[in-house]
C-alpha cells in the first residue's frame, strides 16, 4: 500500500510546480463568487485523482500496474486512500485560502457574502467534503471497471441523471424542512453547495448536531464500502 500511495505521488510531483500556485491565484480571483469559490476549489481537489488516472491512462500503465506483486485489492484500497487524501488536502486548502484572502482588504471582502463563508463554517466544510467523497466513490467503480475515457464517460451521464433527480429531491426537501428553505430556494439548482448546506443544517436542526454528524458518517461508510467492494470485483473482472 505504501509504494502505491508514493507511486501516485511521484506521478504528480512533477506538476505541483505549476497547479499549486494556478490553484492559489484562481482561489483569490474566485472569492468574490461563492458558489465559484466552492467548485473551483472542489475541482481542485478532484484533480489528484483525475491526473494520476490520466497520466496513467495516457502511458498505458494497466498492463505494468497489474504486473506488480500485489493484488488488485491493494491496487484498488491504493486509489482509494490516495483520492480520499487528495480531498483532505483540498478541504485544508479550501478553508487556508479563505482565511489568508479575507484578511487582506482589511475585512472589505466579507461584506460582500452572503450569510457566513462556506469555507468559514463547519456545514461549509462538511458541503465540501461531503460533495468531493461523493464524486469520488461514485467515480472510481466506473473506473476500475471501464478504464478512464469510457469509465468517465458513463460516469458523466450518470452524473448528469444524479443532478437532474437531486434537483427535484432539493426543491421537495426546501418545502418540507424549513430550516432548509433558505438554502434550498430558486436558485437551488445553480448553488448546489448551498443546496447540501441546506441539507446538513435541516439535519442538524431536526436531530442535533452530533446524531446528524454520526448518520453522515455512517452513511459515507456504507457508501464507501460498497463503493470500494464494487470496484474490487469490477477490477478483478477486467482483462488487462
Amino acid at each position: 500500500m505504501r509504494h502505491l500511495l508514493t507511486k501516485d505521488m511521484r506521478l504528480v510531483a512533477p506538476h505541483l510546480w505549476l497547479i499549486v500556485p494556478v490553484h492559489a491565484l484562481y482561489s483569490i480571483q474566485a472569492l468574490l463568487n461563492p458558489e465559484l469559490y466552492f467548485w473551483m476549489n472542489l475541482a481542485a481537489a478532484l484533480a489528484w485523482t483525475g491526473a494520476i488516472t490520466a497520466i496513467e491512462w495516457h502511458f498505458d500503465a494497466d498492463h505494468l500496474v497489474g504486473s506488480l506483486p500485489v493484488s488488485r485489492a491493494q491496487i484498488v484500497a491504493a486509489r482509494y486512500a490516495s483520492a480520499l487524501g487528495g480531498l483532505l488536502v483540498g478541504a485544508a486548502l479550501f478553508v487556508l485560502y479563505g482565511h489568508v484572502t479575507i484578511a487582506l482588504p482589511a475585512g472589505r471582502v466579507a461584506d460582500l457574502w452572503r450569510g457566513s463563508p462556506c469555507w468559514g463554517s463547519v456545514d461549509g466544510v462538511v458541503a465540501f467534503l461531503a460533495v468531493g467523497y461523493a464524486v469520488i466513490v461514485g467515480f472510481l467503480p466506473f473506473f476500475f471497471r471501464w478504464g478512464l475515457p469510457l469509465g468517465a464517460s458513463f460516469f458523466a451521464v450518470a452524473g448528469v441523471v444524479a443532478l437532474t433527480a437531486g434537483t427535484f429531491v432539493a426543491r421537495v426537501a426546501s418545502r418540507a424542512a424549513p430550516a432548509a428553505q433558505a438554502l434550498t430556494g430558486p436558485a437551488a439548482i445553480q448553488s448546489w453547495s448551498d443546496t447540501v448546506r441546506g441539507w446538513i443544517l435541516a439535519a442538524s436542526a431536526a436531530w442535533g448536531p452530533w446524531v446528524a454528524g454520526a448518520m453522515l458518517v455512517v452513511g459515507a461508510g456504507v457508501f464507501g464500502a460498497a463503493s470500494l467492494g464494487l470496484s474490487i470485483r469490477l477490477y478483478q473482472r477486467r482483462e488487462l
